[in-house]
């Protein structure tokens, strides 16, 4: 057996078919074909290396609040949910891409540090926000990024200044790069367990009443073009409310999507792009998806 030969093997052997309801918050019903699970960052690497000299596609999804994928898909994906190291140092956190970031919110809150507290209520993992630039309240993640550990196509792992990576409004260069997020560091302010715990609260008291998080789904649908909102054009359009099969636009907020039972990637695909055509259609707006969706 070659070298190529004894890698495919290996990746062939770590894969499993998994439902897809455990891979994104939209408990979607179906399932996928190959998932990788690496146990550290450097069978991380591994994996990544392998797929490219393999010259085979390959995608890295995190805790799925914000990424939609097809039923059946064949293409291998890869978790990063049991990279889950996390360490402090004085107002420096160093997380790897598999934490939550409700974990270091609340692990900041108990040291009495500040800065992430408009990130309350966002759910996922440190990784997929950076990937995003995750934000909320006039906050993003980006604003308290100090360096990004990433994974390149050789297998490489290298740390990165946050100058070095281009952020932008729910957007990063990772889109685009051939560099995966293996982990990064934060820096907060001094604060007080107190005013981080009341910041936090207030904020997430302010989604809840704004949000549908009592229902599955992946937050945000569109980004909001320009001086408007996604929202509000989706509700101008006559579409809040609008269903098919078990996806609904949210009654509560129109730029959520939720799963109101047995959804299916068709249900989804069939409102998303209705949504798409009817705002388009009768406001002359093309909305740019905020998810991430694995066709």
């Amino acid at each position: 057996m070659n070298t190529v030969e004894g890698t495919q093997a290996k990746l062939a052997e770590m894969a499993r078919e998994s439902e897809l309801s455990a891979l994104t918050t939209f408990r979607m019903s179906g399932k996928v074909k190959k998932l990788l699970k690496p146990a550290s960052v450097n069978e991380l690497a591994e994996i990544i290396q392998a797929f490219h000299e393999n010259g085979e596609y390959f995608k890295i999804i995190g805790g799925g609040s914000n990424t939609i994928i097809r039923d059946g898909i064949s293409v291998p994906l890869v978790s990063t949910l049991h990279l889950k190291e996390m360490r402090f140092d004085g107002n420096y956190i160093f997380a790897e891409s598999g934490v939550s970031l409700s974990k270091i919110i609340s692990e900041a809150e108990k040291r009495g540090l500040s800065g992430l507290e408009f990130a309350s209520g966002i759910p996922g993992t440190i990784g997929g926000a950076v990937f995003m630039n995750s934000g909320a309240f006039g906050g993003e993640i980006s604003n308290r990024l100090q360096s990004i550990v990433v994974v390149n196509k050789r297998g490489e792992v290298k740390e990165l200044g946050v100058n070095e990576v281009e952020f932008s409004y729910r957007s990063s260069s990772f889109h685009s790069e051939d560099m995966w997020i293996a982990g990064c560091v934060l820096k907060l302010r001094y604060s007080t367990a107190l005013e981080v715990k009341t910041k936090v609260e207030k904020f997430f008291e302010m989604k809840k009443k704004s949000q549908p998080l009592n229902m599955p789904s992946v937050g945000c649908i569109f980004k909001n073009p320009e001086n408007d909102y996604a929202a509000r054009l989706i509700d101008a359009a006559g579409l809040k409310g609008f269903k098919v099969g078990g996806v609904m636009v949210s009654k509560k907020h129109a730029g959520f999507f939720v799963n109101v039972g047995k959804a299916t990637f068709e249900d989804f695909k069939n409102v998303y792009t209705r949504v798409l055509k009817e705002v388009k259609e009768k406001l002359g707006v093309k909305l740019e998806p905020e998810i991430t969706i694995v066709w």
